[in-house]
């Protein structure tokens, strides 16, 4: 690994590094940090290698780039005060601390992926580079990646603010290049600190508002119509983001755009004065926000579906209208700030404090690639805890476009704008008190039968059903631990459990128990990749029904375990009256076998080997 020190950087908070960190990045692709501040840019540059941090334009690595700090705080990049960057580079009203794509703008062919940041402080330096009198002012923002595979851990992120064009700033950017295939891998973005925007105070003509500081904003291509797969944001932190007089840009803290699976979890916001998830632009399906922590929130979520071609008149923006299909909101622990807590527009009247905004202009769909579904489908809060709620802002409609009156927001001027009624409030049941008697309940199923003219023992499929329960649980310890027991009371019947069944629940895993010649027994029931349980999966093996237990494990996927009620299928022998009087013993597909079972046990044995009775 090179050290950019090796090339001429040097960390004293001074020095502009620009020149030597490029020159590392286009010999070697891999750049190690010393601790200290490196400066980024400096009055009086020309040249792009001295301006930013950037690669693919010229360089001899374009994929696997790899900028590694000793930490949070103690590997700084910093944007020099009054820096002649804001000249130097030509990407749009924007400049970048680093940029794929610094020197030759905002191309978007090529793959600029598997990239990997860690350990280092961005900070922008906005307050020492502001300069109102300046025509040539940019918005200053963090990092920018376009490429696929893309990973951001353990990073800080700070200083960055809007320039004198009003475009809007980013923290951390990540979305797949154009040519990428749909469906391909996105960012990872772990254990990052994002705080402390730059003070904009800048006065604005009237009738025009401060476009917004976007903390985090990841995702595929959506001009492209290019989704991104396995995006994560988990374990970041959100504070010290202020709004008020002497900071009037509105406040993103994660935006996901054109993703399918995406997930938002654990991480924290404290009295983070803005949206802190906001969707308005893409679409994204499946996208789960679960077991995030909030403090002083003003809006938790807020997702906004607008008429772009007929915002701006260009029907080239059509693509940019959001979707928000098959959203999972749950066990999140939100405090909201109450009311007249939020201030999108520093001169326009504060909102009320809200778990969930949406605004939907119901004029969109003749804009939709007709494959895709519009607007809100299938939005699931569940299982959150919502402190300091006056009952109705959990969920609040803020109205939107609707061709029957022109109504934009609710109650203005006609209003109110009808619900939108996909987005749903569940109620979760409670668990179990203590340990319960299964009971079984018949599923009709014609006898199995052989193609030869004999008759074999009655195989009877029965379900077992799994209640429905939400528990809260203790913080995740690395490893699965046992949260509940419940006890299988089925008296004089063993049993096994259908192999095959399709299993899908995160939150926890069952395994099932019992105790054979002094030796205990215990299968997993399914795996969903969150748990850290080394037990072999259920293959079959007989089940006692007295004595047997099911244990509920934890997984790092949740602080609470949930689920709707579900049946597991079970194989039951029972013999025909008419049958001869032989003993048998079940195996899992529940047919009866005479002689000695092989061990381990078959999940499948061939019919022929199996005792029948003779037709009369």
């Amino acid at each position: 690994m090179a050290k950019a020190s090796a090339y001429g950087a040097i960390a004293d908070g001074s020095t502009n590094c620009a020149r030597a960190i490029n020159l590392c990045l286009q010999e070697t692709g891999v750049v190690e940090f010393d601790e200290g501040t490196y400066i980024i840019g400096g009055i009086g540059i020309s040249n792009p290698l001295d301006a930013s941090i950037y690669w693919g334009f010229p360089a001899n690595y374009t994929r696997g780039i790899k900028l590694i700090g000793k930490g949070k705080g103690k590997t700084i990049l910093k944007f020099a005060a009054s820096t002649g960057t804001h000249g130097v580079l030509p990407y749009g009203s924007s400049i970048f601390l680093v940029n794929t794509y610094s020197y030759i703008g905002d191309d978007q062919t090529f793959d600029a992926g598997d990239c990997v940041i860690s350990g280092i402080t961005f900070d922008g330096n906005y307050d020492e580079n502001y300069d109102v009198s300046n025509p040539y002012f940019k918005t200053v923002s963090g990092v920018r990646l376009i490429g696929t595979k893309n990973l951001v851990e353990d990073c800080e992120f700070k200083g960055f603010g809007i320039g004198v064009a009003n475009a809007e700033a980013f923290a951390l950017q990540s979305y797949l290049p154009n040519t990428a295939a749909d469906n391909a891998s996105g960012v990872v973005v772990r254990n990052c600190s994002f705080n402390t925007p730059g003070a904009n105070s800048r006065p604005l003509p009237p009738g025009s508002t401060a476009e917004a500081v976007t903390w985090v904003a990841f995702g595929g291509n959506g001009i492209a119509e290019k989704y991104a797969t396995g995006c994560v944001v988990e374990g970041c932190d959100f504070s010290n983001i202020t709004f008020g007089a002497n900071q009037r840009s509105p406040q993103h803290g994660i935006t996901p755009a054109a993703t399918r699976g995406a997930i938002i979890r654990n991480n924290t916001f404290t009295s983070f004065a803005g949206q802190h998830i906001y969707v308005d632009s893409y679409k994204n399906f499946d996208l789960r926000i679960e077991n995030n922590n909030a403090t002083l929130c003003p809006q938790f979520i807020s997702f906004v579906t607008q008429n772009w071609v007929r915002l701006t008149g260009l029907p080239s923006y059509a693509p940019l209208i959001s979707s928000h299909v098959n959203v999972t909101i749950q066990g999140n622990n939100v405090g909201l700030a109450g009311p007249n807590s939020f201030y999108y527009d520093y001169n326009q009247p504060p909102y009320n404090a809200t778990f969930m905004l949406y605004q939907y202009d119901r004029d969109v769909d003749a804009y939709y690639n007709p494959t895709l579904i519009p607007g809100f489908k299938n939005i699931n809060i569940q299982g959150n805890t919502v402190s300091n709620s006056t009952g109705n802002d959990i969920v609040f409609n803020n109205g939107g476009y609707w061709p029957a009156t022109g109504s934009f927001q609710n109650g203005e001027p006609f209003g109110p704008v009808p619900n939108i009624t996909d987005v749903r409030v569940i109620e979760l049941p409670t668990p179990p008190a203590g340990p319960r008697a299964w009971d079984f309940k018949p599923v009709t199923l014609e006898p199995a039968k052989s193609a030869k003219p004999v008759i074999l023992n009655r195989l009877v499929y029965k379900s077992l059903t799994v209640a429905g329960f939400t528990q809260n649980l203790e913080a995740w310890a690395g490893a699965s631990r046992i949260f509940a027991v419940q006890n299988i009371l089925i008296p004089n019947q063993n049993f096994c459990i259908r192999l095959g069944q399709d299993i899908q629940v995160p939150t926890y895993v069952m395994t099932v128990k019992w105790v054979a010649q002094g030796s205990v027994r215990r299968y997993k029931l399914w795996t969903n990749g969150h748990e850290v349980l080394s037990y072999p999966l259920y293959s079959g093996e007989i089940i006692p029904g007295e004595g047997a237990q099911f244990e509920y494990w934890t997984t790092s996927f949740s602080r609470r375990a949930f689920s709707e009620p579900f049946d597991l299928l079970t194989d039951i022998l029972e013999k025909p009256d008419d049958c001869c009087d032989e003993l048998g013993t079940a195996l899992a597909n529940g047919v009866c076998q005479i002689g000695t079972l092989p061990n381990p046990y078959p999940t499948v044995y061939p019919v022929e080997n199996f005792y029948v009775c003779p037709v009369d």
